[in-house]
């Protein structure tokens, strides 16, 4: 959907009334502003501030409160104690994972609408099935995940578990038949129509269907689009049961606070973000035609080097192009997670800490990658692919790139320690031919 200049006229002035009645409330801190927004993301709720300080119409003192960095608190973030660790959330995949208490909340939901050992389908949602694991859950769980990765490590922690390597949108679905779907798609209109058909063909008639909604503040025509759902979902034969308005939490993940870094944002809540919960029950039948999703639009080839995804787009290797990483933004940093930003289609390289690059040889770039986390000689790795010597020029320039992929590393390792999942503390090293 384009975003008229009108429309963000109007959802500026509205971001501004919710300021001013925080504000108002007694709301002073950055932090406690950015919860009680209806989802605003927090550079916008900072340029609202920037508006409402040049109109006067709030003190400066409440705009320089927005850089003062969050107090630390006494606990680690909740991620942190898991048996079973995640990937890395990569921002290719819009993937942003619920807080333990949000899932905790989800689980206590469905076991409301559903009996002992019923079947629950998790779209999407591997956070889910992991506590459903961990603590006992008198329910049969079933994820269905498009990221390879993902699957892979879970099917390595967990081999019991259930876990159905699927893109939901576009594959052909495994014949299941759930009381319950639990679905957390990527917060545009066209993936939330597309999960939610997907789980009607998935869900038993008077079954329930829970997702996460974006709220409205989370950008112009929200009002419009949640219209356009509900009347998708009436079509679909779903009735709406309840509305909860921010009742889903989500945990920041790495490559969303580099950008809030980035942008001078350290005084924000690792929580900030909240869904609302949207309960359907599956009324009755229809025979409506799967939507048409448009197609990926690259092709990504994606190595994990000590936890760090590193993804290379549409990746060959005809003849040696220089495999060095060419910087795009100040920082390397992508300061946005949003489809919109054009920016997007110039990275060849893109971080799980969403540090986006070019790059002339990424055929190249991907045997050094390749090499360097199975331990082997990146230079070893690319005379073998084009079955011949590297000449003394071409063997400084996977020497740069090896160099630049170990200092992302070991960057990106030491940011993930934070978010909880990750486990190495082992280093990168190269490999000399």
């Amino acid at each position: 959907m384009r975003i008229t200049d009108t429309e963000t006229q109007i959802f500026e002035d509205s971001v501004d009334n919710w300021v001013l009645e925080a504000l108002t409330r007694g709301v002073r801190t950055f932090d406690q502003l950015v919860a009680s927004l209806p989802g605003v993301y927090p550079s916008l709720a900072l340029n609202s501030l920037r508006r409402l300080a040049s109109t006067k119409q709030i003190s400066t003192s409440v705009l320089a409160n927005a850089f003062k960095p969050a107090k630390p608190k006494p606990q680690l973030p909740s991620y942190s104690c898991h048996q079973i660790p995640l990937p890395i959330p990569h921002p290719l995949d819009y993937d942003w994972r619920f807080s333990d208490a949000a899932v905790k909340h989800l689980l206590k939901e469905c076991a409301k609408v559903t009996q002992t050992d019923d079947t629950i389908v998790l779209l999407g949602t591997p956070s889910l099935l992991r506590m459903g694991i961990k603590e006992p859950y008198l329910r049969h769980l079933v994820l269905l995940e498009a990221s390879q990765t993902i699957t892979d490590s879970l099917a390595q922690a967990v081999p019991k578990a259930q876990v159905i390597r699927c893109d939901v949108m576009r594959e052909p679905l495994p014949s299941l038949t759930a009381s319950a779907v639990v679905l957390d798609p990527p917060w545009y209109l066209e993936h939330i129509q597309s999960f939610l058909w997907t789980a009607c063909q998935l869900c038993l008639l008077g079954g329930h269907i829970l997702i996460s909604m974006p709220p409205v503040g989370t950008r112009p025509g929200m009002k419009e689009e949640w219209a356009k759902i509900l009347d998708w979902a009436q079509q679909l034969g779903l009735t709406l049961v309840k509305l909860e308005q921010s009742a889903l939490s989500y945990t920041t993940p790495p490559f969303e606070l580099n950008v809030l870094r980035a942008e001078g944002l350290n005084a924000v809540s690792r929580e900030w973000r909240h869904g609302d919960l949207a309960v359907f029950s599956r009324s009755h039948q229809t025979q409506i035609p799967r939507p048409t999703v448009p197609s990926l639009e690259d092709e990504w080839t994606e190595e994990v080097l000590l936890g760090v995804r590193i993804r290379v787009r549409q990746p060959n290797i005809l003849d040696f192009a220089d495999p060095s990483l060419i910087s795009l933004v100040p920082g390397d940093v992508l300061q946005s997670v949003s489809r919109r930003d054009s920016r997007r289609q110039l990275a060849d390289v893109w971080t799980s800490g969403n540090r986006i690059f070019a790059c002339q040889g990424r055929g190249v770039l991907l045997q050094i990658l390749r090499a360097l986390s199975e331990g082997r000689s990146p230079y070893e790795a690319v005379a073998v692919c084009l079955k011949r010597p590297l000449n003394l020029n071409e063997t400084k320039q996977v020497s740069h790139a090896a160099n630049q992929i170990v200092n992302i590393v070991s960057t990106e390792q030491k940011e993930n320690l934070l978010f909880g999942e990750q486990r190495n503390n082992t280093r990168l090293s190269l490999t000399a031919s």
